[in-house]
């Protein structure tokens, strides 16, 4: 047993015949006894090569990679050049985002061949990803010498699908069914799969394995998940002896069954001979096998195989990871678009330099209307460094979005005593704050203005320097009781044409220094007395006329009153 222990985790080459070879990996190995039984067995198991790529689950992410370098690069980082592969893909384009999430490497690979309808197998010695060559030579196979068992099957499959994809960048939705194009099948394949269409005979309605495209593109993968889907509408399953049969190899079946004499005389043949008689069966590529040997050099295998023509294999059965909602840090939100998005890294793509590709950021209200086309609603975009929650539409993880922001033990403080205050916070320190214990609101800049609003019925703007109000038509200020305006310096009234004053009772104006009036015309009415008083008073005119027409007029000096004419006085 100790010695056979040094075998764990060593390589495995077993040969079947000269060109049909399986390299493998011991994982397991037993010292079994049996009571009554003389001797003892060491059982050892193990897996394929591809055991390399089952380190356990992981987290990555690739930006406008193709599917090829992914693959490869995910092999070679697992299993250096232990395993190797032939990765060909189908499918060419570049992905804008894609993500690993809790799968490991081979569950990602094989999630990718279901995602993408592409070929994946193990034939022994390689792992291929992407659809083989076709194939120029066949082994061939003949019922009744090479095969002692051979069952040929036909069975109905849904294979009608229907799906819808958003494209955000375009505001559209795409939508795509199956056109019934199934090719590569023999007569009974073709069969069954219109007896699958009779029988379930409507579409199923899903989201898009892939988030990006359009119509056409997602008509695609529509097709190409029916041909995956019908491809098992038709398959052979056998037993034989047959060492050098491994997965993908293509095959030709022919049944070779006994003549009746009328037809080996009619075909000039020795009727005192058994003859044969064979008939093609088909052309097969293997799916699946399994070999058997024993100890005293017995060896059989089982296979199940599928007309060698169809142009995708059943998906994998492997199920689409469920993505739960993860915390990020805003690495960028410069949107090379103008829409508003950021790009985040998730806290298991901060080790490895890695981010998403641009997100939408969710808000309480977002759209456009008949006057406003962009921007309707509340925008609000995240800062770099902020952290944010990220949410997963359908629960894919290649399709995240951002649903808010999040504080930390460092950059919050909360609502302080009693949750009383509310608050708006801009990155360069502009505030709004509501304050529920006193009811009042302070609008606040970096520079120094506030509007205050002190919940008890009173507001205080406040600017270190200027205030400029404006109005288009008209501006009204109205006070229940009294207005007061102070300057430290000069005041200035203009208007375009004219200024009415009204007081109630007294006008009163005041200066320190000198009053000036200048008009063309002034009128001056007093209901009842006028009264005006100066150390000296000067009218000084081209005319000047005084009239008193009811009463008399009384002109009375401390002193002397001098009347004085350049030419002529008189008094009348």
């Amino acid at each position: 047993m100790q010695s056979a222990q040094k075998w764990l985790g060593g390589v495995v080459h077993i040969v079947f015949e000269n060109n049909n070879n399986f390299l493998g990996i011991v994982t397991n190995i037993q010292y079994a006894q049996e009571l009554g039984h003389v001797g003892s067995q060491i059982i050892i198991s193990g897996y394929s090569k591809t055991i390399l790529l089952e380190s356990g689950p992981k987290l990555n992410s690739w930006e406008d990679t193709n599917l090829q370098d992914i693959i490869e690069g995910v092999i070679k980082t697992a299993a250096g050049e232990q395993l190797q592969n032939d990765i060909k893909p189908e499918f060419g384009n570049n992905l804008e985002y894609q993500t690993q999430y809790l799968e490991t490497d081979f569950q990602f690979i094989q999630r990718l061949a279901k995602q993408y309808n592409e070929w994946l197998y193990y034939d022994g010695e390689k792992l291929f990803f992407g659809k083989p060559n076709t194939a120029t030579e066949f082994t061939k196979l003949i019922y009744n010498k090479d095969l002692y068992n051979l069952n040929i099957s036909v069975q109905a499959i849904p294979n009608q699908f229907g799906a819808f994809t958003y494209n955000e960048d375009a505001d559209k939705l795409y939508q795509a069914k199956t056109r019934d194009q199934i090719e590569g099948f023999p007569k009974l394949g073709t069969d069954a799969i219109t007896a699958s269409q009779k029988l379930y005979a409507t579409s199923s309605l899903e989201y898009g394995r892939i988030a990006a495209g359009d119509d056409m593109y997602l008509q695609t993968i529509l097709q190409n998940r029916q041909q995956s889907a019908a491809a098992e509408s038709n398959f052979i399953t056998a037993t034989s002896r047959n060492r050098s049969l491994r997965i993908g190899m293509s095959i030709s079946i022919d049944a070779m069954q006994v003549k009746d004499k009328l037809a080996a005389y009619t075909s000039g043949q020795d009727i005192n001979k058994i003859n044969y008689e064979t008939n093609e069966v088909g052309i097969y590529i293997i799916t699946e096998i399994t070999h058997k040997a024993s100890d005293i050099g017995e060896y059989e295998n089982s296979f199940k195989a599928l007309p060698a023509k169809i142009r995708k294999l059943p998906e994998p059965n492997i199920a689409f990871p469920v993505a739960q909602m993860q915390q990020a840090e805003v690495v960028d939100n410069e949107d090379p678009r103008g829409q508003g998005r950021i790009r985040v890294k998730m806290l298991w793509q901060s080790t490895k330099q890695q981010s998403t590709p641009w997100l939408r950021v969710m808000t309480p209200d977002a759209g456009s209307s008949g006057e406003v086309n962009t921007n309707r609603g509340m925008v609000f975009i995240p800062e770099v460094g902020d952290q944010v929650m990220l949410g997963f539409r359908y629960n894919d993880p290649n399709r995240p979005f951002v649903i808010g922001s999040l504080f930390n033990g460092k950059t919050g403080t909360g609502g302080d005593l009693k949750n009383n205050i509310k608050s708006i916070y801009t990155r360069t320190g502009s505030t709004i704050t509501f304050d529920e214990g006193n009811s009042s609101i302070l609008v606040k800049d970096p520079s120094g203005n506030t509007w205050f609003m002190d919940g008890k019925g009173n507001i205080n703007v406040t600017a270190p320097k200027n205030i400029t109000m404006q109005a288009g038509e008209d501006f009204t200020i109205n006070a229940g009781k009294n207005v007061k305006i102070g300057a430290g310096e000069n005041m200035d009234c203009d208007a375009g044409n004219n200024i009415s004053q009204t007081a109630g009772n007294d006008l009163t104006q005041r200066a320190t220094g000198d009053i000036t009036e200048s008009s063309d015309n002034r009128r001056e009415l007093v209901d009842k007395d006028f009264l005006r008083q100066a150390d000296t008073s000067n009218v000084i005119a081209s005319g000047v006329s005084i009239f008193s027409n009811k009463e008399n007029l009384t002109l009375q000096s401390g002193k002397t009153v001098e009347v004085n004419s350049a030419e002529k006085s008189k008094m009348f």
